[in-house]
């Protein structure tokens, strides 16, 4: 295969941040566009500058032989039979995270990806963006030595100053409790989660306080304290078979704007290791005056300016992909790795509602 040609699924809000990785990527056409609401795919068409073919129907797209591959940008709830029928098509599929709402969907799932010969994977654009892969080859090379401890933080801020503009049906579907396993624990936690994993391994046990999220009904997402919103929430994780602990916690300060191009969120990431300490002080939001990453070794700071705007992850990941499937190589992340990072999410909520340690089904 010389090119891949790939269509996109799902042309919402998170599109915006998606797409260009594939646009500008030589090794692939973005070649379809599929969406139920056609106004708003030809509306995407226009922006990016191509002229792909238009489909309101996901099974019309699936039957179109000139489609290699598939980024499936939908609703959560829709994942199983999405991913399930791309693959039994066969289509090459990447979906976004998360993978689905429970384990026996991702059993579904597993069944067809192991008899598949195409390539699938979660897109989780964390693992690509530069400071986090960085922060990844500092621990590996055993420059902060054996790490025991992994301390992630999120503070949502006032949500006017959001920059990416979140479609009112993309909010509908979430404050149902019948289509959305979560909240902000379920939905961002994904990607603390798989970051933590990347960086240190498999998380064996939980324990964990979640705000009350038991109350759906004309919730907004925006407001502290919302059953969507989740804050206050903290998590205690040991990581498997090491002396390593991982803590994920998230406030609201709902009045306070942060600086963003993107979400109004900021996020601040700290390893410690037994000769050192890793800070990855910005992702989505960039609200400190700091190098996006430092280490600490040796009584001295480094610092390192490495491109940190957070669109370089969703590029890295769809880089990841097209060259995953033209190389015959399989891209972060697989099967196994997105039943762990569902399956530590749902612990988490789950610890919360029993209050009591919680141990994942490794």
């Amino acid at each position: 295969m010389g090119k891949l040609n790939i269509a996109i699924v799902g042309c919402g809000s998170i599109s915006q941040l998606n797409a260009p990785g594939y646009l500008d990527n030589p090794q692939c056409d973005v070649v379809a566009l599929c969406d139920p609401v056609i106004d708003r795919a030809v509306a995407k068409a226009e922006a990016w500058g191509i002229n792909p073919k238009i489909y309101s129907e996901y099974s019309d797209l699936l039957n179109d032989d000139q489609v290699d591959a598939v980024e499936l940008l939908t609703p959560t709830y829709m994942h199983v039979d999405q991913i399930i029928d791309g693959l039994n098509s066969g289509k090459h599929v990447s979906c976004q995270k998360p993978i689905c709402s429970n384990l026996d969907e991702v059993q579904r799932i597993e069944e067809v990806v192991r008899r598949s010969n195409r390539t699938f994977r979660i897109t989780e654009n964390f693992l690509y963006y530069p400071p986090i892969v960085k922060a990844k080859t500092l621990i590996d090379s055993g420059q902060i030595g054996e790490p025991s401890l992994v301390r992630i933080r999120t503070i949502r801020g006032d949500a006017s100053n959001a920059r990416i503009a979140v479609q009112e049906e993309a909010h509908k579907w979430r404050m149902d409790e019948n289509l959305n396993a979560g909240g902000t624990l379920y939905d961002d936690g994904w990607h603390k989660y798989a970051t933590a994993i990347f960086w240190v391994g498999e998380v064996e046990k939980v324990t964990s306080i979640v705000s009350e999220r038991n109350d759906f009904t004309n919730a907004d997402v925006h407001v502290a304290g919302s059953p969507v919103n989740e804050c206050p929430s903290a998590a205690i994780m040991k990581v498997k078979n090491k002396d390593c602990l991982i803590t994920i916690d998230y406030a609201s300060a709902h009045e306070l704007p942060f600086k963003t191009k993107y979400y109004p969120v900021d996020e601040f990431f700290e390893i410690v290791g037994e000769k050192g300490i890793i800070w990855v002080t910005r992702c989505s939001g960039e609200s400190l005056d700091l190098p996006p990453l430092m280490l600490f070794k040796e009584g001295l700071p480094t610092s390192y300016y490495l491109s940190s705007d957070w669109i370089e992850g969703f590029n890295g990941a769809a880089k990841s992909f097209v060259e995953g499937i033209l190389l015959g190589r399989q891209p972060y992340m697989d099967i196994g790795f997105a039943r762990h990072v569902l399956d530590v999410g749902l612990s988490v909520y789950k610890s919360s509602d029993m209050e009591s340690v919680v141990y994942t089904s490794l």
